[in-house]
């Protein structure tokens, strides 16, 4: 999967205000974007999915993305063509083609392989990571204290960090297939947005990460991982049995 620019972090729409969400999104973004207007639209689109403004389940047609993005046809349909490439857009046999809705089995499934990706990624980080990039990890957990309370920011943050992680394993194999895991991952509503009790823990196993990753051990950094995605796993099991 091709590394794209990171995405701008967009605050989650009031019920019922997806569309309008959209096209103001779209009104605020920046008229001076490099690339195609197709990868402009995916760029835009995905932010969208991301940030909850295109929800799993929603339609994605072509007039109405056309609509909102005030663009033409043929970028919209550039854009939704890699969007379901990368496993974000998909077809329902009723509805045609919608953001994609992770059932409670590939949810399981998506944060298994998860687990074995990152805690090899922590794991090779503690081995490969450069003094520049261990600080950077730090001030990256000082940032995160002082946004601990805003669920928004933080959710992007949280991506953030955790593909920090990836960069510093210093493999290119791996960090492409947790590219693709990542994307995956931007299907699922942030526990941090409805949990406050997980923002707080969670910051906690950030830093026993970076400790680990800090004291060159291996084996530390990735059980520190795997707690975390197994804390994180729990508190998305919560929110899908509780969300019906």
């Amino acid at each position: 999967m091709t590394t794209r620019r990171r995405k701008k972090d967009v605050s989650s729409p009031e019920p019922g205000q997806s569309s309008h969400s959209l096209e103001a999104f779209a009104n605020h973004s920046p008229g001076d974007r490099k690339g195609t207007r197709g990868v402009t639209a995916y760029e835009l689109l995905r932010s969208a999915i991301a940030a909850g403004k295109l929800k799993p389940g929603d339609r994605v047609t072509e007039s109405e993305m056309a609509a909102l993005l005030r663009m033409s046809r043929t970028p919209v349909r550039e854009a939704i063509a890699l969007l379901e490439s990368d496993g974000l857009v998909s077809l329902d046999s009723a509805q045609g083609k919608v953001v994609t809705k992770l059932d409670y089995q590939s949810v399981m499934e998506l944060y298994a392989v998860r687990e074995v990706l990152e805690s090899t990624a922590a794991a090779l980080a503690a081995r490969n990571a450069s003094e520049i990039e261990i600080a950077a990890l730090r001030d990256m957990l000082e940032l995160e204290e002082q946004i601990v309370n805003d669920p928004g920011k933080l959710a992007d943050h949280n991506r953030r960090f955790h593909e920090a992680i990836y960069y510093c394993s210093h493999n290119r194999y791996l960090l492409k297939m947790l590219e693709y895991i990542q994307t995956a991952m931007l299907l699922l509503h942030p526990v941090a947005r409805v949990a406050k009790e997980r923002r707080d823990s969670a910051l906690s196993e950030h830093r026993a990460i970076v400790d680990a990753i800090a004291a060159r051990d291996p084996t530390a950094a990735e059980a520190a991982i795997r707690n975390h995605l197994r804390r994180a796993q729990e508190a998305r099991i919560k929110l899908l049995l509780h969300s019906g």
